[in-house]
């Protein structure tokens, strides 16, 4: 077996036409068990210099040049193993039970404090606690991500999908 290229760049436009991809995950080299459709996209770098030199240059505007330069590819039949499958559905399970559950949490301590006649200082823990919990849920919810999952984004004029460290069963389909 020969060594994957480091990256595998495959054509936009190829993608958007439902082409025959293999029937083995990027990641692992597994036999799908799933096909999926998502969405990747490229990721511009933002001025330093306009940044630091601008006066008044703002988040806002930066992110406004960010969304200019910003290329989003569309992505249909993606094989993903078992294996990927699960990472995806735990890290989404674990990333709502953050979110949710600290948000019951604060929602249960501030009830509670207000109930209590001159307040307690001890219900400040869970605030806390369901607050760490809102920070973190992004964590797994990025972790389960698909362009994660793939290892692939967009290049940067939205021409292609590039495919970093490819499997080397997935790479074979693509050689020569």
């Amino acid at each position: 077996m020969s060594p994957a290229p480091a990256e595998l760049d495959l054509p936009a436009d190829w993608l958007a036409t439902h082409p025959r991809l293999p029937e083995v995950c990027v990641q692992h080299g597994l036999a799908q068990a799933q096909r999926v459709d998502f969405v990747v996209k490229s990721r511009p770098k933002v001025s330093r210099a306009r940044r630091l030199l601008v006066p008044g240059y703002t988040a806002l505007d930066r992110a406004g040049e960010y969304l200019g330069h910003v290329k989003f590819v569309k992505v249909q039949d993606w094989p993903l193993c078992a294996r990927c499958l699960r990472r995806r559905h735990i890290g989404l399970a674990v990333a709502a039970f953050l979110f949710f559950g600290g948000l019951v949490a604060m929602i249960a301590a501030g009830a509670a404090q207000a109930s209590v006649e001159g307040g307690s200082k001890v219900l400040a823990i869970p605030f806390f606690l369901g607050f760490v919990a809102i920070v973190a849920s992004p964590w797994p919810f990025s972790y389960a991500g698909l362009p994660k999952l793939t290892h692939t984004q967009a290049a940067p004029d939205g021409t292609a999908v590039r495919v970093t460290h490819p499997h080397p069963e997935f790479a074979r389909h693509f050689a020569g």
